[in-house]
């Protein structure tokens, strides 16, 4: 009898799988080409191929303002398609915070999240900042002095500056941003962006955000500033699934998790995994918006009321 229950599971496994492989899968994109999202999502798309998952994979690019209009497009036109996922992540989560007529992306169904990036603290070779703790206390004592190349207002760069800020005790209304990085007297980058330019000697880097030391550059915690950041990416579902209908997308991506196509990105993007799903990524997902509302207000920029 058990024998008989255990074939009956795996030939109901198997005939999900070929259904779901016959259906296009389509990928939306909150993003321009050749953005983090829309490599993730390639990136998925191919591993997914690679292991069956879809015999075919669109791609929709939808890039605008932090990804609001396409997150709100996405939640009306996908209502219950089990064959339908946005990338996004935290930019997005933000972004969402930061407008108060925008949807969250939690409106959706929450997928997974997949992968972490982690940040440089950089500063010109010149700078008279030799180290990390030259630059707190130069931060700390007066946060105006230091104009930060961290991105855009409300960017996940911004917000590790923010961080930073009450970390050290200083002043987080007073954080100084460098449109362009032009006259930035520090900034903060994807390491594996900023590579080419701390190995030609044009900037230096302090440290990274990471648990941990990343190639020899230690980590914010390592100096004595208790603070770890990461920008996560993570995948949203259609609305109004079924939790059968949620469960088998998910375990069709967390097959393709495995696959060399997304390991490639990982290693490529110097990206670390951190998988979650389920019950977890929903709490995740609504913490993180809360602390994102907050350090908002705290750096002066509009949250949701």
């Amino acid at each position: 009898m058990l024998r008989k229950r255990i074939l009956g599971t795996l030939a109901a496994l198997a005939l999900s799988a070929a259904s779901l492989a016959q259906s296009p899968m389509r990928v939306v994109i909150p993003a321009e080409a050749g953005s983090d999202w829309d490599r993730a999502g390639r990136a998925l798309g191919a591993a997914m191929l690679s292991v069956g998952a879809a015999t075919t994979v669109e791609y929709a690019n939808h890039g605008d303002a932090g990804g609001t209009r396409a997150l709100a497009e996405f939640l009306k036109s996908s209502k219950g398609d089990p064959m339908t996922f946005l990338v996004g992540g935290q930019d997005l989560l933000v972004a969402a915070e930061l407008d108060p007529a925008s949807p969250r992306p939690q409106d959706g169904t929450p997928l997974a999240r997949l992968a972490v990036g982690y940040f440089a603290v950089f500063v010109p070779a010149g700078s008279p900042h030799k180290s990390m703790a030259d630059l707190a206390r130069a931060f700390k004592a007066d946060p105006g002095s230091v104009a930060w190349d961290a991105g855009t207002p409300g960017s996940a760069q911004h917000l590790l500056v923010a961080y930073l800020a009450r970390t050290l005790g200083a002043d987080a209304s007073r954080i100084r941003l460098a449109p362009g990085g032009a006259g930035a007297a520090a900034g903060i980058g994807k390491l594996h962006e900023l590579a080419p330019a701390i190995k030609a000697g044009r900037v230096r880097a302090l440290a990274v955000s990471a648990p941990k030391a990343v190639s020899g550059i230690p980590a914010l915690k390592e100096q004595g500033i208790d603070l770890v950041f990461g920008n996560w990416h993570g995948l949203f579902a259609a609305p109004g699934l079924r939790p059968s209908q949620r469960d088998e997308l998910l375990s069709r991506v967390k097959a393709a998790t495995a696959a060399p196509a997304w390991q490639a990105l990982l290693a490529q993007r110097g990206w670390t995994p951190v998988y979650m799903h389920g019950s977890d990524y929903a709490r995740f997902l609504d913490e993180e918006s809360r602390s994102a509302g907050f350090l908002a207000g705290t750096v002066g920029l509009r949250k949701r009321r």
